[in-house]
């Protein structure tokens, strides 16, 4: 027993983790593919980066290139899809807005993955564990019937022991039963603790893993036994923390406020390599532009801003990467600022041959944005006349407002930048058509966007 099975708590925490959610958000609007064996590729097709079960069983791995195991997907008749990120950011927005119908505190861990803080209500005992345990089959039930997507629910004392939970959950769901599990007062929890190697701890990783073992502590048991001192003294204040979390102590706080973001970076690799500048120069305003609304929807500016190009080092030819920064006179989130800076730096980072002539293949480039801070904390010029006045700055602000409710109303896009390129290939990358401009990702086998694009909207017929 932990120490918190003794002790009255006030809270638990659930973590709430999609099953294979790339692949789950596919099946939610092709049933077809149920029971189907199902991979997603990572940008351009490259790699395989979700799997559905039938594909893990066959022994494609994660991350494998898709060159190396496209005839082993065909042969065992798999469906593979290329990265839809709109189609699974707006689904995971609905996952996290179901959560909330649950609990009001939701703390969101990745586009799959939230944990969420569940209240005891003063239940101790075999009455908290059965309530909890039925809490989180609520959770899946209501997930899956207002999503589509299934979900497993751990609970536990603590973070740390909320995602080791998780692992039990999932070898429960590999044996056929439901994959909800609340660790607090669970009778094989000490048996399971000392199953689980140190390495799958959460914040213990690879080579803490490795060291860990070295030093005796080969399993999360094991290392919740651990003497703070020699935790403190081989490796560093994160670990202890770990530590006191399996033993049942909260210490991965949520409630302290968000991480200040201080920078920011934005990139994509081209669907083909590149050597014309102008073709650069429209993916660096592109990622500029995209950078500068997230910004805005931050309520951040920036300092400083960078662009860069680079081959990647693969293939044949010569290879470099060109980085350039340039600071801001005033810090700010507009469009026209940070594309016009990325432009002067992409200016001097863009080389188009070497010193022998051999023309440059670029395949990736994008924007840094430096020395974020929030918005009305940046600081005017000091001297020469400063256009940003008052009146101006509130100008410019609906200025912005304007063209970003345009793009969320009518579609990513709807209102550009020239700097951008042609506003027809614009649109056709946004709507996945043929005649995209060079310097987009490849996505050749890309599901539609059924919730964000009227046009894409799945259609029943009866």
């Amino acid at each position: 027993m932990s120490p918190a099975s003794v002790v009255p708590l006030r809270r638990l925490v659930a973590l709430v983790d999609c099953s294979a959610f790339y692949v789950s958000c596919e099946r939610v609007f092709d049933p077809s593919l149920d029971g189907l064996p199902v991979a997603v590729l990572s940008n351009n097709d490259g790699c395989v980066i979700a799997r559905s079960q039938e594909v893990k069983d066959a022994g494609v791995r994660m991350g494998e290139p898709f060159f190396k195991c496209r005839r082993e997907l065909a042969d065992m008749g798999a469906r593979v899809y290329s990265s839809n990120y709109t189609l699974y950011g707006d689904m995971s927005r609905r996952v996290m807005d179901t959560l909330l119908s649950v609990s009001p505190h939701v703390v969101p861990y990745s586009i799959d993955e939230a944990f969420v803080h569940l209240p005891t209500g003063g239940r101790t005992g075999d009455a908290l564990r059965e309530h909890m345990e039925a809490t989180a089959r609520e959770i899946r039930r209501r997930v899956l019937r207002w999503t589509g997507v299934p979900v497993r629910v751990s609970v536990a004392e603590t973070k740390t022991l909320a995602k080791a939970a998780s692992e039990y959950a999932r070898t429960l769901l590999k044996a056929g039963g439901e994959p909800v599990v609340c660790l607090w007062g669970h009778p094989d929890r000490e048996a399971f603790l000392a199953s689980l190697d140190v390495g799958d701890v959460w914040g213990v990783g690879r080579r803490w893993g490795q060291r860990l073992r070295d030093l005796g502590f080969s399993t999360a048991a094991k290392l919740a036994g651990a003497p703070d001192a020699v935790i403190r003294s081989r490796f560093n204040v994160v670990l202890l923390r770990t530590v006191h979390e399996l033993r049942g102590t909260a210490c991965v706080r949520d409630g302290d406020g968000p991480v200040e973001r201080k920078t920011m970076v934005r990139s994509r690799s081209f669907g083909e390599p590149v050597e014309d500048v102008d073709v650069v120069r429209q993916a660096v305003a592109t990622h500029a532009a995209r950078a500068a609304e997230k910004l805005r929807r931050e309520g951040l500016v920036a300092g400083r801003v960078g662009a860069f190009c680079t081959t990647k080092g693969f293939g044949q030819g010569p290879h470099r990467t060109g980085w350039v920064e340039r600071d801001l006179t005033v810090a700010s989130a507009r469009t026209p600022d940070l594309i016009r800076a990325a432009m002067l730096a992409l200016g001097e980072a863009f080389v188009a041959a070497d010193a022998q002539g051999r023309t440059y293949r670029y395949r990736k480039a994008g924007v840094i944005l430096n020395e974020l801070r929030p918005v009305g904390t940046e600081q005017g010029a000091l001297f020469g006349a400063d256009e940003r006045t008052p009146e101006w700055t509130a100008a410019q602000g609906r200025l912005m407002d304007a063209v970003d409710a345009c793009n969320r109303r009518f579609g990513r896009r709807a209102v550009a930048f020239a700097a951008m390129g042609p506003l027809s290939a614009l649109r056709k990358a946004r709507d996945g058509a043929a005649g995209a401009p060079q310097w987009e990702m490849r996505r050749e086998r890309m599901s539609p966007r059924y919730t964000t694009r009227w046009g894409e909207i799945a259609a029943v017929r009866a």
